[in-house]
């Protein structure tokens, strides 16, 4: 099958049409020199897409070096392949997964992947993963193991009990909510309303008011079938754990020290899913281990790997058509979407989403673990003291400056259930804390705000520019789905490629 996938490449990547000095390819706009380098060179092609990838803002970034990045990664692929196969067509051998050349190949494509969204070549990316898949038997070979470096070397020693990871889901008994935080505002709870049913409620603007929606996902193979819940699975469908993606470190995109990095996703489970664990450290481990939470967010996971595609459906409510709200003068208008927007929001407890708002209307879906969200009207926008643009030139707007962690360790009657932010500290001079933080937002305290608790198989409607909180109270993996009126449901794929790179705008966080 390899030698197929680099017939079919090679085949791509020299057809005629880019040979021709008529083509409409994008990739002609990156001049004869660059072309002529492509085969010869992938390595310098590949600089030159990176720096100029990286030269302006994501969203002016001209196809063309999109493309090249695309394309070089691809012929390094080839090259690798061929290598690695020692070009002889009559003696494919199947790779064993601790060859290395097998995690190179799939760096390059996810980098690709991630970085550029590779126009055009998104399906013959796709083989070639699907190709790796029947080399490593990560389809219907054997599990892959969560042991630290079982992808790379044979086991040279018994593993110690403490170097052991075996764990069938993410949300042990230890991780299930046992006790439901207490709720002063609950959120409306419906049971699937119909699709018309739902499109009077986007119709009336008056009624452009959250939801909690039970029953509408059931069906989905991620929640039973093909449980998300199970470690085992997610490795499998990610090349036992080589597939890359990018993840946020720290508590939120708006402190200081907040990071992004692409690791592999067995590097994330491992490191952020499993090992942080409390039972999963011993003592000695406990004392030292660094409190910094790891966070796949808002990440199209399934335009880049579509076998977990498969395991979701976009609800049926996506394809409403809002009315325009009136009211909405602090968000700013965005293109009308082609389809739904998707994107995957994967972490451990204690994941945060700071106060914000976004521009498009939204069902969020719980898929595994539980969330608590809490909710404020547009109408409260001024209480909430919206941020400015920031020191880099980003308009951050649609972010609050008010900390709810630090507020409800200041106002212990809007807390819920027994977090309270940074408890030991806040308990400390409560009185002085209060006074300081009315200083600075002396409103804030006024605000009303409504709150929930999604668990799996609920769906939270939230409508356009009201603003939200969310805090996962156990491992959680969720799925988020943009939308508003939908020019045409037949339309071209709306990659969302700014979301997908490690650069994107803080300014549109779940």
């Amino acid at each position: 099958m390899l030698q197929e996938i680099l017939q079919l490449t090679c085949e791509e990547l020299t057809s005629e049409e880019l040979t021709k000095a008529s083509t409409a390819d994008p990739i002609r706009d990156c001049g004869r020199a660059a072309l002529a380098l492509l085969q010869t060179d992938p390595d310098l092609c590949l600089q030159l897409a990176y720096q100029k990838l990286h030269d302006v803002p994501y969203r002016q970034v001209k196809t063309c070096w999109r493309r090249l990045h695309a394309d070089s990664s691809l012929w390094k692929v080839v090259k690798i392949t061929q290598e690695s196969l020692g070009h002889d067509d009559s003696h494919e051998r199947k790779a064993s997964a601790s060859e290395t050349w097998i995690d190179e190949v799939v760096r390059l494509l996810d980098m690709t992947l991630i970085l550029t969204g590779a126009p055009e070549r998104e399906e013959v990316i796709e083989l070639w993963f699907s190709a790796l898949r029947s080399v490593t038997g990560g389809v219907d070979g054997t599990t892959p193991s969560l042991d630290v470096d079982s992808t790379q070397r044979p086991l040279k020693r018994a593993k110690t009990s403490h170097d052991q990871i075996s764990i069938t889901s993410f949300t042990s008994s230890a991780d299930r909510l046992s006790v439901m935080p207490t709720l002063k505002c609950p959120l409306a709870r419906v049971k699937e309303p119909s699709l018309s049913t739902f499109q009077k409620k986007l119709s009336d603007i008056e009624d452009h008011t959250p939801m909690i929606i039970e029953g509408a996902i059931q069906h989905w193979p991620a929640l039973e079938e093909r449980s998300w819940d199970n470690p085992e699975y997610l490795l499998k469908q990610t090349l036992g754990g080589r597939r890359l993606v990018p993840v946020e470190i720290g508590k939120s995109y708006t402190d200081e020290g907040w990071s992004q990095k692409i690791v592999t996703f067995k590097e994330f489970m491992k490191t952020y899913m499993i090992e942080a664990r409390p039972e999963s450290l011993r003592d000695d481990e406990a004392k030292f281990k660094p409190d910094q939470k790891g966070y796949l967010a808002q990440h199209d996971l399934f335009a880049q790997m579509p076998s977990l595609r498969a395991d979701i459906s976009i609800p049926d409510y996506c394809y409403c058509d809002p009315a325009p709200s009136p009211h909405l003068t602090n968000i700013k208008p965005v293109a009308k979407l082609s389809e739904p927007l998707l994107n995957a929001w994967f972490g451990p407890a204690g994941t945060t989403s700071p106060l914000h708002t976004d521009p498009y209307h939204n069902i969020l879906a719980q898929v595994v673990g539980y969330k608590y969200v809490r909710l404020y009207a547009p109408a409260e926008t001024e209480k909430l003291y919206p941020r400015d643009v920031n020191e880099d030139g980003v308009d951050m707007s649609n972010t609050s400056q008010v900390d709810l962690d630090d507020a409800m360790a200041v106002y212990p009657q809007i807390a819920w259930g027994e977090t309270r932010g940074p408890s030991a500290q806040a308990e400390q001079n409560l009185g002085q804390r209060e006074k300081d933080f009315e200083e600075l937002f002396p409103n804030f305290k006024d605000a009303k705000y409504i709150e929930g608790v999604l668990g799996p198989g609920d769906c939270l409607y939230l409508p356009v520019g009201w603003w939200h909180y969310v805090r996962s109270l156990t491992p959680s993996f969720s799925v988020s789905f943009w939308f508003n009126w939908l020019k045409s449901r037949g339309g071209p794929s709306l990659h969302n490629h700014a979301s997908g790179t490690i650069m994107r705008s803080a300014a549109s966080q779940l």
